[in-house]
């Protein structure tokens, strides 16, 4: 493994010692834009190995995506290269249906410290929530982005990471959300604490994700992929294009059904993925269940 392959992966061609805010800023918002999200290897019957030359064999050299852990497993070595102080942290993610947090983590991403500060980055997230910067770890402060406001808060030394909500226009949809009252409200994202981890800590999450039929995982394909000004996504056989604030200030969503000779044209296409294996698309969500 080494720095110049990733670099080249991402298309970074900034100093490789120089650990501040703004080399971060940059390496984070390409990263994320030329690596995409997603689980499509299972659905193909591949699994996911969390070993650093695995993972950078993957994302790095075969010009693959991979889930939360492989993406800030990456970053992690990468920023640990070039001399950042830096560690994985865990998080569990906050799942609506049941309106409550997970009970124990499922989701990596890293505490980053800089001289005195400390901030929070994430290159393994789906969709809007996927921040574009750093996020300086101060409680109660609003932080605005090209995907929106986040706010980190902290009780009882547990952070906890919301993001203001959006007003999306759906083609072919006469409403705009939110609706009752037009209301704008912070939508709770995850929460976490302080305490490191490694990859290793997420063997037995990476195993139930593989293999629960309760799981995210095996209920739905999916890849996400963040472009210039918005995302595009696929989930089972929904491929959809977000552009923030692309129509009168209001996010718009284009989605639309693929056959199956269009779900393996975008894949390779559109998210320029590789596949030694066709995929299965799946989108079961009504079996879902979040424990």
């Amino acid at each position: 493994m080494n720095l110049s392959e990733y670099f080249t992966r991402i298309g970074y061609s900034g100093p490789d010692n120089k650990p501040d805010l703004e080399t971060l800023s940059k390496l984070l918002e390409k990263h994320i834009t030329s690596i995409p999200y997603d689980n499509l290897g299972m659905h193909c019957g591949e699994t996911i190995i969390l070993d650093m030359e695995t993972i950078f064999d993957k994302l790095v050299r075969n010009n693959r995506g991979g889930c939360c852990i492989e993406h800030n497993g990456l970053f992690h070595w990468v920023l640990k290269e070039m001399g950042y102080n830096v560690k994985i942290v865990a998080a569990r993610l906050y799942k609506p249906p049941n309106e409550k947090y997970e009970s124990y983590p499922s989701h990596a991403f890293l505490w980053v410290t800089m001289d005195t500060k400390n901030y929070v980055t994430d290159v393994g997230f789906l969709t809007s929530y996927q921040m574009r910067q750093p996020l300086e770890l101060v409680s109660g402060k609003e932080q605005t982005q090209l995907p929106g406001t986040y706010r980190l808060t902290e009780d009882n030394s547990i952070w906890y990471l919301d993001k203001l909500e959006r007003k999306l226009h759906i083609e072919g949809q006469s409403n705009v959300n939110p609706s009752p009252m037009n209301q704008l409200a912070y939508q709770k994202v995850l929460c976490f604490n302080q305490k490191p981890c490694t990859l290793e800590d997420f063997e037995e999450k990476i195993n139930y994700l593989l293999t629960s039929p309760r799981s995210f995982f095996t209920n739905m394909s999916f890849a996400c992929f963040q472009t210039a000004n918005g995302f595009k996504s696929l989930k089972g056989t929904t491929y959809s294009e977000e552009i923030f604030k692309g129509k009168d200030g209001i996010d718009l969503r284009i989605s639309r059904t693929l056959t199956d000779t269009e779900l393996q044209s975008v894949i390779k296409e559109t998210f320029n993925l590789t596949l030694d294996k066709k995929v299965i698309p799946v989108c079961n969500l009504t079996h879902f269940l979040v424990d």
